[in-house]
């Protein structure tokens, strides 16, 4: 989905002419994720965990939306 102040485009399922700019701003670590399994009355208990990796960004521009207005304005 792409929009301005006069126009709202909704891509079914891509837009073909959009484009979004990004700039990584940090690759960190998520919160820890706790895996406890326990089995009643077997003494059976176990604790795992991992950190999700993920890349944290900024939207510096979006494109697409001026074409799609010169096409809707010809039409």
């Amino acid at each position: 989905m792409l929009g301005s102040r006069t126009q709202t485009i909704i891509g079914r399922p891509i837009l073909p002419d959009a484009a979004v700019h990004a700039v990584v701003e940090e690759h960190a670590l998520d919160a820890k994720v706790i895996i406890f399994k326990k089995k009643r009355r077997k003494n059976y208990r176990r604790t795992k965990g991992h950190r999700q990796e993920l890349t944290k960004l900024r939207i510096t521009n979006i494109e697409g939306i001026d074409k799609s207005e010169t096409i809707a304005a010809a039409a």
